[in-house]
């Protein structure tokens, strides 16, 4: 495969029911897809035009779900933590950045509801738009306001920012969409979708102000920066052009051509005109056909006026993964069932995999697979499933049957995990570029004849997944936490070089060191009355844990340390968002932040607790731990405390709580305000401002 410095690929991933299942999870390469043209692509949407057949109901869908490793933090030694991303060199939009002096963040208050509690009504009456980019300035432990950029973008939310490397530029992305996750199986909600792209001049912080707005078609599913380039996938579904235009069902639609179809775009409110032409347009022909248009966009940002190029997928996509040498679009686009917005995926689904090329504005189609299995349910964490190094793809996938049954979301719908005879819950496939026959062919997968023990045991589902290096580690979880160790370093043989159960499970993981592994998710009660399932995985859900994982010898993986935050009820921004985490390195030690929503108050019933009580809200705050890589400790430092039941009976969402490590303080970002403290918690707590 040709590689360049900083030359990416576009993965578009479609999961299927196949007909024809592979042998275990051996790839195929017969999905490619086809350029269109004018007559191609008129003709494709004028089928589904004329069979007004394209609506899913409530239990059959032919729509989507709803986002090398590590660091995630600030360089070593710089003293300043970043955004915390998947891949080094990868920049990721979040609601807070900072260029090591100044800190830009989004204010996304809103007034509180029963389901997700927020601030006192008083304490929004001052920002009731709750739509603004805040500039603040670091004084040490403090920060000094400095602008205030407000009534951005009235129709839309703000969702996300970017900072270009020389700080001199912030980019900020809106939606008047929300959490997709409900609504993902459904292209309709798609139809009137927009995407608005703010570039915000702060060259003078104080003079900010916007200088440019793109607005685009299509919900914004995910988005990149490499460098001075910014890639976005959008999603569009033409419902609008799809309806005939007469009620008389006798009378035959009129004809439409493609370009009635395809999204447009406009820049500073000038006339609206095409995102992409027809010949733009990708087809799969082996498909089942869909409305959706993905629209694959790279913008230029440091341009005055930013120039773009695109390319379209006829089809649907929900995640993005990206490395230094590709870019990757999850898709799962039909053939599975849909109850309560949760879907329920055959044992037999397999994953498309669709490559583009690009190198800043050059976006060009590679080749495609088809493997076994799906990448979850957990939108965050899709595109954990993949690394790519060397011009190798390595994509975890997982494979299970969910019937109604007992449950297994948390206060939500119901399922019973039914794994299929013989078979590995958790699939490893190894795929290269073969730039002759544009596929993407198979160099090994895992569990395979050699090797055909199975990755977890039946009943258990992959929860937490991360590439580092020549290694991948994952969990599958039932009742105890069995942590998986693939060593991939020969391309052609992978191997489980270990595992480690301990209780609990890990729902997302975080390299420290190369010898050292944190583990973050929840402790768990094994529910031993006959015949129950507890949450849906044979236990029921506690406390926070942290668990700091040696893993300097793969065939005796170690808990080194853990701790548990609250009982059951307790909740953390990182096992939603990835982005909710904050680390940085100090030299032997590394510092990590997490915003938590602590449950531990007994109720009026506090003889009858039991594994399946929920306990009363307590507080939230930002919660700090310096973790000792030679000890291989973790200390809990006291917690920055900004809410408690006495303000807030109902308990507070952090969800969308961000911080930012400066040296020797910490600055936290709560439904829009800030609280500093010195790391250590030694000095008084400032804020909120």
């Amino acid at each position: 495969m040709r590689i360049y410095l900083y030359s990416f690929s576009l993965i578009l991933i479609s999961a299927c029911t196949s007909n024809a299942t592979p042998s275990l999870n051996e790839a195929r390469s017969d999905g490619s897809l086809v350029r269109a043209d004018e007559s191609s692509l008129s003709h494709y949407f004028q089928e589904i035009y004329n069979q007004q057949n394209n609506k899913p109901s409530d239990t059959e869908t032919s729509g989507t779900s709803p986002n090398e490793t590590a660091s995630s933090d600030g360089a070593e030694g710089s003293g300043v933590s970043g955004t915390n991303l998947q891949e080094t060199g990868i920049d990721e939009a979040d609601l807070i950045k900072t260029d090591g002096h100044y800190i830009y963040s989004i204010d996304s208050t809103k007034p509180a509801t029963p389901n997700h509690p927020g601030p006192a009504d008083e304490a929004i009456a001052d920002n009731p738009d709750s739509n603004s980019i805040r500039i603040m300035e670091s004084q040490g432990a403090d920060l000094r306001p400095v602008k205030r950029i407000d009534n951005l973008v009235p129709d839309s939310r703000l969702s996300g920012l970017y900072l270009t490397d020389d700080g001199t530029q912030l980019i900020a992305t809106a939606s008047p969409g929300g959490n997709y996750s409900t609504s993902w199986f459904y292209p309709d909600y798609f139809a009137s979708q927009k995407t608005n792209l703010l570039f915000i001049n702060v060259k003078d912080p104080a003079n900010a102000a916007v200088t440019t707005e793109l607005h685009f078609e299509g919900a914004l599913i995910a988005s990149r920066r490499v460098d001075d380039t910014l890639y976005l996938a959008l999603r569009h579904y033409p419902s609008s052009n799809l309806d005939p235009a007469s009620n008389d069902k006798n009378q035959a639609p009129e004809p439409r051509l493609a370009t009635d179809f395809l999204p447009s775009y406009s820049i500073n409110q000038a006339p609206e005109q095409p995102l992409v032409t027809p010949s733009d347009c990708y087809l799969q022909p082996t498909a089942k056909r869909s409305a959706d248009i993905i629209t694959l966009v790279a913008v230029e940002l440091k341009s005055d006026t930013p120039t773009l190029n695109s390319r379209c997928f006829v089809g649907s996509s929900e995640a993005l993964y990206a490395s230094t040498e590709a870019l990757y679009l999850a898709t799962t686009r039909y053939n599975y069932r849909v109850s309560g917005g949760n879907a329920e995926y055959d044992p037999g689904i397999t994953t498309d995999i669709h490559k583009f090329s690009f190198d800043a504005l050059n976006l060009e189609y590679r080749g495609s697979a088809e493997i076994r299995g799906h990448l979850g349910w957990h939108q965050d964490r899709k595109s954990f499933r993949f690394s790519e190094k060397g011009g190798l793809l390595r994509v975890l996938t997982f494979v299970e049957d969910l019937r109604a049954g007992a449950t297994e979301s948390s206060r939500g719908a119901v399922r019973q995990s039914v794994p299929t005879a013989d078979q590995s819950p958790v699939l490893l496939t190894i795929l290269k570029e073969d730039p002759n026959n544009r596929a993407l062919v198979e160099v090994a997968h895992l569990p395979n004849s050699a090797r055909p023990d199975p990755i977890g045991l039946p009943g258990e589902r992959l929860y937490a997944s991360r590439f580092i290096d020549d290694r991948a580690f994952l969990v599958t979880f039932r009742v105890t936490d069995p942590i998986y160790l693939l060593d991939l370093s020969n391309s052609a043989d992978p191997f489980v070089a270990g595992a480690l159960k301990i209780d609990g499970y890990s729902d997302y993981f975080h390299p420290i060191s190369d010898t050292l592994l944190l583990g973050i998710g929840k402790e768990t009660i094994p529910d031993n009355r006959q015949g129950q399932w507890g949450d849906g995985r044979g236990a029921w859900y506690q406390g926070v844990k942290l668990s700091l994982i040696d893993i300097s010898d793969p065939a005796h993986l170690r808990e080194a340390d853990k701790i548990v935050l609250g009982k059951r009820g307790t909740e953390a921004a990182v096992l939603r968002d990835h982005h909710g985490l904050t680390g940085l390195r100090q030299g032997d030690t590394y510092r990590v932040a997490l915003p938590v929503s602590l449950y531990e108050r007994e109720g009026s019933r506090t003889s009858a607790i039991q594994p399946w009580s929920y306990y009363n809200y307590s507080q939230a705050g930002l919660y700090r731990f310096d973790i000792s890589v030679p000890d291989q400790t973790i200390t809990a430092i006291p917690p920055l405390v900004v809410s408690d039941y006495t303000q807030h009976p109902l308990g507070q969402n952090v969800d969308n709580d961000r911080s930012i490590i400066m040296g020797d303080d910490v600055h936290y970002l709560h439904w829009g305000k800030f609280w500093s403290q010195d790391w250590a918690a030694q000095g008084a707590i400032s804020g909120p401002q």
